[in-house]
């Protein structure tokens, strides 16, 4: 069964870098670039997990996930955050509270995404 990925970032290059990567090792994925378009995106499709950036126009990603969470209490997260005027590293800590699998700031290591989200979704 192909499992799918929702990818929400602000950053297009970001976005379609993670899709080509996820998408190469046979994964689907679904694109949002905001926090709307995310919850839109978790309402019309069935996620087995999303990577979301913390700082996101429209609706923030700690509160996308907070979101998720009450549509489905299984969700699960990898939280990515860089390039802001704040420490990304304080930032992702905040979404720890969210039981994220794990935490990248930009730039990301793709190697290590790729092994993250093979871990989450039982794939090895």
């Amino acid at each position: 069964m192909n499992k799918t990925i929702l990818i929400v970032d602000d950053a297009p290059m970001i976005r379609e870098l993670i899709k080509s990567v996820l998408e190469t090792e046979g994964y689907t994925t679904i694109l949002a670039s905001d926090g709307e378009e995310a919850m839109r995106a978790a309402r019309e499709n069935t996620v087995d997990l999303s990577i979301i950036d913390i700082f996101l126009p429209k609706k923030g990603g700690l509160q996308v996930m907070g979101e998720l969470l009450e549509k489905d209490p299984a969700s699960k997260f990898i939280a990515i955050s860089g390039g802001e005027a704040f420490n990304p590293e304080a930032i992702v800590e905040l979404a720890k509270a969210f039981d994220v699998i794990e935490t990248f700031t930009k730039p990301i290591d793709t190697r290590k995404l790729v092994d993250a989200v093979n871990r989450a979704l039982g794939k090895q």
